[in-house]
């Protein structure tokens, strides 16, 4: 028994039958075109790797994966519960893998390689093979995408897990089966532990069975499946909203929004660039695209505006957060390019979109160099480069000797103290002098400090200062009593200077 034939209605085309819709792009054989944009965005995420240290966030995954069950289930359930299904799937790739800079990376690494073949493939079903491989490659050369390519983070695994849902949902639509659809729900539910912000990718499913799809069965599939998955993703849901204090930072003003636009791919310039394209896919849709033009408009678009409008209560108008809407730009760049040679040939040249790639793609890569060059740097929010600093520290430290650490604004910096233990995990750790209680037995990502530091400083001879330089006098900025402590019990012996970081060895002053 056959499938039923699937066929796309849009506004007016000419092949309709009953049924669904058909993809255009979608026949046999061409899926292996799909290689090219994977085989370029592994290169791309593969190339210095490991070039730029770990940074606050990436440090925090490190940290995440060596808890305990019991630490892990008290962390989530004060804090970062929206990521715990990635944590919990580092976790168990750094058993196998470890735990080094380029195997924590790793997953992000194929995560995009993965979804830049299937964008391919998803270009191949809604319209044909050259713009599904051109869109492949536009994504594999953005920014933004090698950034998040390397980066020990969930943003990649959850763009895939996006991707992967949009090009299940569009074969279930096109030749329906029982096993499409509960893969396709079974994805949305990953989407949703992953990252539930993700999950407004739905809205372009919706709209695609709007305007594009005839018939009931669909539909009540489709609501099957979304209402099904999203059971399993309720709870994530609602408590993680309870969590949305954790970024209250987060602001949706005027520079909130040119930051947003700035690294949603990279650069201005490059949003400029596939903005522009986008708005020329519209003009060149005609009846016959227009409604899987809109449909991508909607997964792009709608999802930051969402995050705009609700900054004030969920917080979450960051740019990384919306990755996944990055392949929908990519597609429909690629579809007003291909489209616009064929016009402007007429369709008499089979190959005129090649013409247009040839221009895009050197355009593109030319323009965006500078910014591939950033994303390998170690300038991710300003950071100090804490590791230099601990693998210098780890080639002084001594038996007994301790650590503390100086953010010149009163406090400590959680972010070296995380450096410091993912730096000297393999080594002798000096002891960290005015910690009551480490962070992995706190239930959050920050230790608890000691409310009198003599009774922590105990005996130690040496202590191992690890300021961020803000001012000239080292010791400046600790709180009151730690600083009088120092000051009244220990000498500056040496000082060693790296980018944004120092290390200050403390003697205990002769009785």
């Amino acid at each position: 028994m056959t499938a039923p034939t699937v066929q796309w209605t849009g506004q007016a085309d000419p092949a309709e039958v009953t049924g669904h819709a058909v993809s255009r792009g979608a026949g046999r054989g061409g899926g292996w075109w799909a290689l090219l944009p994977t085989v370029v965005a592994l290169g791309l995420g593969w190339w210095r790797l490991d070039a730029r240290d770990l940074w606050n966030d990436e440090l925090v995954t490190w940290h995440v994966t060596t808890l305990s069950v019991e630490q892990f289930r008290m962390l989530v359930g004060n804090i970062d519960l929206v990521h715990a299904g990635y944590y919990l799937i580092m976790s168990a790739l750094t058993t196998v893998t470890g735990d080094s800079t380029t195997a924590l990376r790793l997953p992000s690494v194929l995560a995009v390689g993965l979804t830049a073949g299937l964008v391919t493939l998803i270009g191949r079903r809604l319209f044909d093979t050259p713009v599904g491989v051109l869109a492949g490659l536009v994504l594999a050369l953005l920014p933004t995408v090698s950034r998040y390519a390397q980066e020990a983070r969930s943003y990649a695994l959850v763009t895939l897990a996006a991707v992967a849902a949009t090009w299940l949902f569009l074969r279930a639509v096109d030749r329906p089966t029982r096993g499409r659809w509960w893969a396709y729900g079974v994805l949305l539910v990953l989407v949703g532990w992953l990252h539930f912000v993700a999950l407004l990718v739905v809205l372009a499913h919706l709209f695609h069975l709007w305007r594009s799809v005839r018939g009931e069965e669909p539909r009540w599939r489709w609501a099957a499946s979304t209402g099904i998955a999203g059971l399993f993703v309720l709870p994530v849901l609602i408590l993680g909203s309870r969590q949305s204090g954790q970024i209250s930072w987060v602001e949706n003003d005027g520079d909130a929004v040119l930051r947003f636009l700035a690294n949603l791919t990279g650069t201005t310039a490059t949003l400029a660039l596939v903005a522009a394209l986008a708005v020329l896919a519209v003009a060149v849709a005609g009846p016959r695209w227009r409604a899987t033009v809109l449909m991508l408009l909607v997964w792009a678009v709608l999802p930051p505006v969402a995050g705009y409008l609700t900054a004030g209560t969920l917080h979450l108008f960051l740019a990384r957060y919306f990755l996944f809407t990055v392949p929908a730009w990519a597609l429909l760049a690629a579809f007003a390019v291909c489209r616009t040679a064929r016009l402007a040939t007429r369709e008499r040249l089979p190959a005129a979109w090649l013409a247009g790639a040839l221009v895009l793609l050197p355009v593109l890569a030319w323009q965006t160099l500078p910014a591939q060059e950033r994303v390998r740097s170690n300038e991710a929010d300003g950071q100090p480069r804490y590791l230099d600093a601990v693998r210098y520290l780890g080639t002084q430290v001594k038996q007994g000797d301790g650590v503390a650490y100086n953010d010149g604004f009163g406090g400590s910096s959680d972010v070296a103290r995380k450096a410091t233990d993912y730096g000297l995990r393999d080594r002798a750790h000096p002891r960290d002098v005015f910690v009551a209680v480490p962070a992995r037995q706190t239930g959050w990502l920050t230790a608890r400090e000691c409310p009198e530091p003599l009774p922590c400083l105990g005996d130690t001879r040496r202590i191992w200062l690890v300021e961020t330089g803000h001012l000239d006098d080292p010791l400046a900025g600790l709180p009151p009593a730690r600083e009088a402590l120092l000051r009244q019990r220990f000498l500056i012996r040496h000082v060693e200077r790296f980018d944004r970081v120092r290390v200050v060895l403390l003697e205990r002053k002769p009785a």
